[in-house]
């Protein structure tokens, strides 16, 4: 197939091109409570080729792009057809020009397992999970899979690499008060059953607390504790900020030495972007060009050291490319998440969706569950809503506990001031 694409860029004159094949195999369970009602195997191979195309304007050069979907089935008219639409697509596209990825030949290695032994692991976990006295598992979907892929382009780069991704999905319900549900996402790379359990355990107990909760009060500018999954939101932004993209663009206002966060007292953010975290989903050791990612000190207690990313923004703004990294690192705090429950605070661990606009800082979310403490009791709440702007913090202080949400790893806990809490 690669060398029928080969021949057929060739007959089309393109000189500049980046070709990614992905072959991903997997085994998919499907759940009604904790017995199994589907499992299939799938193995599927896809290629995507991206075509580039140059021109000048008024002594400017330029570079077109546009990518393109490739399937194994397509006979050669249909594989020239689509060559020949996105050749075309690429000479509407005016971007200032820029290099792809130079070339060098390697093959990560990576540790090899059977998706059989993973999957069992998966199925024992969900399976094996006892419901507690009022909350159990409503569905479950769980997906595990090797995805294997080798990236060339015209400039000579052939690197190929493996990795294993799994994802869950459980619905978890509860009835107390009302019946109600939570719904979970839990991604990783190769699965860990005591990992799996633990999680869905928690969301058990959470569930319980919410089908006994009771509506927000209106707290206003009381301290607000983020755990979990928005806390992932809220550093995200940070680390979009010094995106190279978004400086290029000018949707980043962040500076090389000046501080990210505004004037809020508390602990300064510490914050890497890597190839790969352990257990992660994300990543890879290249990113989706072929450059192999570098990890680096992003921001050095709030102060912008580095921008990160791609080989064309990081072209564009004249620096040296970190690649496009997906995983991101934070250092923790010296307050543990019990420290920072000692006074009277709204915890909330999950919104209807959390928006963290990576643009202005503003952070809005629909209280899913949370957790009010008067001073002398926690008292389960839902409803209302968080807002504020993260750039008009009064305080940020970050825990010492750390865990893997996603593509980030660190802290589990932030404790701010500054949001405004509106009950129902």
């Amino acid at each position: 197939m690669i060398e029928k694409i080969m021949k057929l860029l060739k007959s089309a004159g393109v000189t500049c091109w980046k070709l990614r094949e992905d072959l991903v195999e997997s085994e998919e369970f499907f759940f009604i409570k904790t017995k199994t009602d589907i499992g299939r195997a799938k193995k599927v191979k896809k290629f995507e080729l991206t075509v580039y195309k140059d021109f000048e304007e008024n002594g400017e050069k330029y570079r077109g792009s546009s990518a393109v979907s490739l399937s194994p089935i397509m006979n050669s008219d249909e594989l020239k057809d689509s060559i020949k639409g996105a050749v075309m697509a690429a000479g509407f596209v005016k971007n200032p020009w820029y290099p792809i990825v130079p070339p060098y030949t390697e093959n990560f290695l990576s540790p090899e397992y059977e998706l059989e032994d993973l999957s069992y692991d998966v199925v024992t976990a969900i399976m094996g999970q006892k419901d507690h006295s009022s909350a159990w598992i409503n569905s479950a979907e769980a997906f595990i899979s090797r995805n294997t892929s080798r990236i060339m382009n015209s400039e000579g780069l052939d690197v190929s690499f493996s990795r294993y991704k799994t994802y869950i999905e459980t619905i978890v319900s509860a009835s107390g008060k009302e019946e109600v549900e939570l719904y979970d996402q839990f991604l990783l790379s190769v699965p860990k059953s005591e990992m799996i359990k633990k999680r869905i355990s928690k969301m058990l107990d959470l569930v319980e607390e919410r089908s006994n909760a009771t509506s927000t009060p209106s707290l206003k500018t009381i301290p607000v504790i983020l755990t979990g999954e928005p806390v992932k939101e809220v550093m995200r932004y940070y680390l979009m900020q010094t995106n190279a993209n978004l400086k290029y663009n000018k949707i980043s206002e962040a500076n090389i030495g000046q501080s990210v966060q505004g004037k809020e007292s508390g602990d300064k953010i510490t914050l890497y972007i890597l190839p790969e975290v352990e257990n992660s989903y994300y990543g890879g050791p290249v990113d989706n060009d072929g450059f192999k990612i570098v990890s680096k000190k992003i921001l050095d207690n709030s102060v912008l050291k580095n921008y990160w990313g791609d080989m064309r923004y990081s072209y564009y703004l004249d620096i040296n490319p970190t690649g496009g990294a997906t995983n991101f690192k934070v250092s923790p705090g010296n307050l543990s998440t019990n420290e920072m429950r000692e006074n009277r605070h709204l915890e909330v661990t999950h919104f209807s969706a959390v928006d963290v606009d990576e643009t202005t800082g503003d952070f809005g979310g629909e209280i899913r569950l949370g957790w009010y403490f008067d001073g002398s009791k926690r008292i389960p709440v839902y409803g209302g809503s968080v807002t504020g702007n993260l750039k008009d913090l009064k305080s940020l202080y970050l825990s010492k506990e750390t865990e893997l949400e996603g593509n980030y790893f660190g802290p589990c806990s932030l404790l701010v001031e500054g949001f405004n809490v509106s009950g129902e």
